[in-house]
């Protein structure tokens, strides 16, 4: 048996609103499912609902106040140097935790952290060339 990725993550946390807003502002996530209105979760994807290429992050209501996520971290690839460095600067503007993007085992990454603390691990394959200036403030 081969695995083919991660379709769905979920997460417990404190504020369904403001962490939907993260998942969906700043990572580009549509929000795919509310209903009902009245549900204390939200699912958030990215690719097409019907495409097998995509995968979903669902948020539920129902974190401690003062618990710590008990997830390390998951990771979420993007295409280009480029990509990666537009989220982190996205994060920096937002006043987003984010880490320097730096090289790793010959991947570029850079972590973000989300309203109730998650890690988010943004990689690429990308090796960068043409990609010129610096991506810090």
């Amino acid at each position: 048996m081969a695995f083919r990725g991660i379709t769905e993550v979920s997460l417990r946390v404190r504020d369904l609103e403001e962490s939907s807003a993260f998942y969906r502002e700043l990572l580009g996530l549509e929000l795919t499912d509310t209903d009902p209105p009245t549900a204390k979760s939200r699912k958030c994807r990215a690719g097409h609902p019907l495409n097998e290429d995509g995968f979903s992050v669902v948020l539920t209501e129902g974190l401690p106040p003062g618990a710590a996520p008990n997830v390390d971290h998951f990771s979420l690839e993007v295409s280009t140097l480029r990509d990666l460095l537009t989220v982190y600067n996205a994060a920096k503007e937002r006043d987003v935790q984010a880490t320097e993007p730096r090289i790793y085992a010959g991947r570029w990454q850079t972590y973000l952290f989300d309203p109730d603390g998650y890690k988010v691990e943004v990689m690429t394959r990308d090796a960068g060339t043409g990609v010129t200036g610096t991506y810090g403030r």
